[in-house]
This record gives structure tokens, C-alpha cells and sequence, in this order.
């Protein structure tokens, strides 16, 4: 019955317990702590100016109360201490900025460790992960996980035989599970650079920011947006990158390079070059 209204991270490899009432609890109130907080922002999209400081202080009084009830200072970790657990409160902000740093070791020790540096998130955590992993450009940890070819991970699954994704890491039950794709938003999002702003909606301007890792030399992407179609191709050398872009009409572009400069783009195609 307790898993039946609140399911956490459902579909978890094995060795993660799905049902573990702590970690539970950790994901339904981070999932709030975010709806607050988008609220507030919807309400300033609509002009709603007396409705933003309710949701602001639910909003942060609730991740006061994530932190204070799940966080282990012992061990820097939260909850069960799965990969779910450990990102959502610092997705959300929950976590303090004074501990973010030992939470982010947890992290990346129990992935490494524990996990043996496999993905160990179900169909709600892939998209936290993803998501978390692009804001705080840690592509290379991504990045290692999904290499792996052993149990659980996608080349897994391909490697048994999977032509769509699958419900549970080892096949059981559905064989077309859509929602394991989230882990397509970190190509596009981390590795091609193309994410939207949201203080332009629409991509009426977006930003590129490719996230480099060992082992990739070129990525391209493109997407459908209101105003056109906008791609993003790169190209890297051991000391050189190019970066092609092409933004459609009536929108715009920041481009972020490996070196540290901003570019602005403006309607048409642009092609950047700098040095690694």
C-alpha cells in the first residue's frame, strides 16, 4: 500500500531497494520542493507578483526540512544513499552550498564503489541524473556510465538484444518503455551543447554549451523550434575545436566554447573556431 501511493524511483537495478520507505519519502518531497519552485516562476510568467513569495517559501521551507530530516552529516549522504537520493536535494537545492561539495564525493565514490560505476537509477532518476549532470557539466561521469556493457546500463540492453528500451534493466516485463529515454536530453542538453532560456521561451534564444569528454571528437544535433530549424555540429582535434551553428530566423544564440570565450549569434550560420 505504501508504495502504491508513492512509488520514489521506480524500476531501480537490483541491489536498490525500490521500496525503502526513507528514500521514498527523500524523492516525493524533492518532486514538491520543484513544483513549488516552478510555481513561483509560472506565477511571475503570468504577473502573478503576490503569488511568487508563498511558493518561494514553501519552497525553501520544505528543502529545509528535506535536509534537516534526511542528510547524514556522518556520511554526507542522504536517505538510502542511492544515486537518486544524493542528486535530487541538490538538484532542488536542498542541500546547503557549504555541503554540496562532500555530497558530490559521495556521490561519485558510492557510483564508483558501490555501484561499480554503473547508472543505478529507475525511470524517475534518469531524468534527475540527466538533468543534474548537465546543469553542473559533469559529462564525464555520465559519460563513464554509459560505457559500461555489463548489467545494468543501455549497451546492456542492446547487447541482449533490445531494439527499444525496456522497462527493468534486465528485461523483464515491458519491452518498449519509453521513459527510460530520458537519458536522450544529456546528448542533446550535455554532449551537442543545446539548451533552451527561459527567460526566452520557444528557443527564441537558446545557448550551446558542448560538454567535451575523452573519447568523443565530433557531435551533431539539431532541433524543431518555433522559429526554424537549429542545428549544432562540433568537430575537436587534440588542440583545436570548431564549432558550426546555424540559428533560424527572428532568434539567437550564446555560445559557450571550451576556452572560456561567449559568442553571440545571430540569425544565419556561424562557424567558430578556438584553441583546447
Amino acid at each position: 500500500e505504501y508504495r502504491g501511493w508513492y512509488l520514489g524511483d521506480w524500476a531501480p537495478p537490483m541491489g536498490i531497494n525500490p521500496q525503502d520507505p526513507a528514500s521514498i519519502d527523500i524523492v516525493n518531497n524533492c518532486f514538491l520542493s520543484d513544483c513549488y519552485h516552478m510555481m513561483a516562476k509560472i506565477a511571475k510568467v503570468l504577473g502573478k507578483e503576490a503569488d511568487i513569495p508563498g511558493y518561494q517559501q514553501k519552497h525553501e521551507a520544505l528543502n529545509a526540512l528535506i535536509h534537516e530530516t534526511f542528510f547524514d552529516k556522518g556520511k554526507n549522504s542522504y536517505a538510502s544513499g542511492s544515486q537518486i537520493d544524493l542528486i535530487y536535494p541538490m538538484l532542488v537545492g536542498a542541500t546547503p552550498e557549504p555541503a554540496v561539495k562532500e555530497v558530490e564525493e559521495t556521490l561519485f565514490q558510492e557510483s564508483a564503489g558501490r555501484f561499480k560505476g554503473h547508472i543505478a537509477t529507475g525511470l524517475v532518476g534518469i531524468s534527475i541524473l540527466t538533468q543534474w549532470a548537465t546543469q553542473h557539466q559533469e559529462a564525464d561521469f555520465v559519460y563513464g556510465m554509459l560505457k559500461k556493457r555489463t548489467y545494468p546500463g543501455y549497451l546492456y540492453m542492446i547487447d541482449n538484444g533490445a531494439t527499444l528500451t525496456w522497462e527493468e534493466w534486465d528485461g523483464e516485463r515491458s519491452q518498449l518503455h519509453n521513459c527510460y529515454n530520458a537519458i536522450g536530453s544529456w546528448f542533446i542538453q550535455a554532449l551537442a551543447g543545446i539548451t533552451p532560456d527561459e527567460a526566452a521561451p520557444g528557443y527564441r534564444h537558446f545557448h550551446v554549451r558542448p560538454q567535451l569528454v575523452d573519447g568523443i571528437t565530433w557531435a551533431k544535433a539539431s532541433k524543431d523550434t518555433p522559429y526554424g530549424l537549429m542545428s549544432v555540429e562540433w568537430e575537436r582535434s587534440a588542440d583545436s575545436f570548431t564549432l558550426s551553428v546555424e540559428v533560424p530566423i527572428g532568434a539567437s544564440a550564446t555560445a559557450f566554447l571550451p576556452d572560456g570565450e561567449e559568442v553571440q549569434l545571430t540569425s544565419g550560420k556561424h562557424k567558430i573556431n578556438c584553441n583546447l
